[in-house]
């Protein structure tokens, strides 16, 4: 019997399959990518946050104050501009202490300062008028700081009669003012010593050495005292009785009281007008002059000093009498203490 043909040998399993194997590679890959793109966004997002790489000595001085930032500027860790500009703020800070400062001397000193008092004239006039309206005359100011030689009378308070010539016993200031501006040494010289005791030879001397009384009254004219006439030498009663008076106003007489305390001349008014019947203030300087004179004329001149301040004060009257010439003045030199003292 003739063997058939033999069965084909069953054939033995591959060894593997090439596009299988590809496909799994790429997936591979793919993922792995995937996760790499994910780490790297997880990363950068939790660094945003500041979840970590985040620097304590960083923040520390970022929260630091003024004092700590100072610090570290001494440990060298602020920049120029950082430095620069606290140079500024501190330079700047210095000129503002300096400024509030100055200005705090400034308000310390204009505190400390008394403020000028002003003598009124109604205050004046209600003295005066109660003794008489027309013959008598009061004039006063506070000459505090320089005086200002010049016919401007707007700072003096006066009284109605205050521009009205009264005889001018006792008033020597213009020969001694005439002296002082246009004298020799001769004449100044013997100013003062007219001054320093109401010397009436001395005076008559001092008013020759100024060109007499043409020379008195010229300076006078030049000097606006409008109301101020000499015609007369200091003393000369046959003169006087004759008609030839020296006249002055009280207006003139406080102004010329000013111009002598100026020039330094208010200390040789030395006569103690408190003997005579004047009450003076415990608080008050007082430097004087008085004359008594025709007319039952008795007249003060006073440069007084109270709390700081100075003033000139002139009372004429005429027909009244020294007790109540005293009278009047001491009420005067009380109201201008007051005003003084405020």
């Amino acid at each position: 019997m003739t063997a058939g043909p033999a069965a084909p040998a069953s054939p033995e399993p591959p060894a593997g399959r090439p596009g299988g194997d590809h496909t799994k590679a790429v997936v591979i890959v793919l993922i792995a990518l995937i996760c790499v793109v994910a780490l790297v966004i997880g990363l950068f997002v939790t660094h945003s946050m500041g979840l970590w790489g985040a620097q304590p000595q960083a923040q520390t001085s970022v929260q630091s104050t003024g004092s700590d930032a100072s610090d570290s500027a001494d440990d060298g860790t602020t920049d120029s501009s950082d430095a620069e500009s606290k140079a500024k703020k501190n330079t700047s800070d210095s000129a503002k202490d300096k400024n509030s400062d100055d200005s705090s001397k400034k308000s310390s000193t204009e505190k400390s300062k008394p403020s000028t008092p002003v003598i009124t004239s109604s205050q004046l006039s209600d003295i005066a008028d109660s003794y008489s309206s027309s013959d008598v005359a009061v004039s006063a100011m506070v000459i505090d700081g320089t005086y200002a030689d010049s016919s401007e009378d707007a700072t003096i308070a006066t009284t109605s009669q205050s521009g009205k010539q009264f005889v001018a016993a006792g008033l020597y200031l213009p020969v001694y003012l005439a002296a002082q501006d246009n004298g020799d040494d001769n004449a100044k010289a013997q100013a003062n010593a007219m001054m320093g005791s109401m010397d009436n030879n001395a005076g008559n001397m001092a008013a020759a050495a100024v060109g007499g009384w043409s020379g008195v009254n010229s300076w006078a004219s030049s000097h606006g005292y409008k109301g101020t006439s000499f015609n007369r030498d200091f003393g000369d009663v046959a003169a006087s009785n004759a008609g030839y008076e020296n006249y002055s106003s009280s207006r003139d007489a406080a102004r010329m009281l000013a111009a002598v305390d100026a020039k330094g001349g208010a200390s040789l008014m030395n006569v103690d007008i408190a003997s005579e019947g004047v009450t003076i203030p415990s608080d008050m300087i007082v430097h004087a002059h008085r004359g008594q004179g025709i007319q039952d004329t008795w007249n003060y001149f006073a440069i007084v000093e109270a709390n700081g301040h100075k003033a000139a004060v002139a009372v004429v009257t005429q027909y009244q009498g020294q007790s109540v010439a005293a009278d009047l003045m001491s009420r005067v030199l009380a109201s201008v203490d007051k005003t003084l003292g405020q």
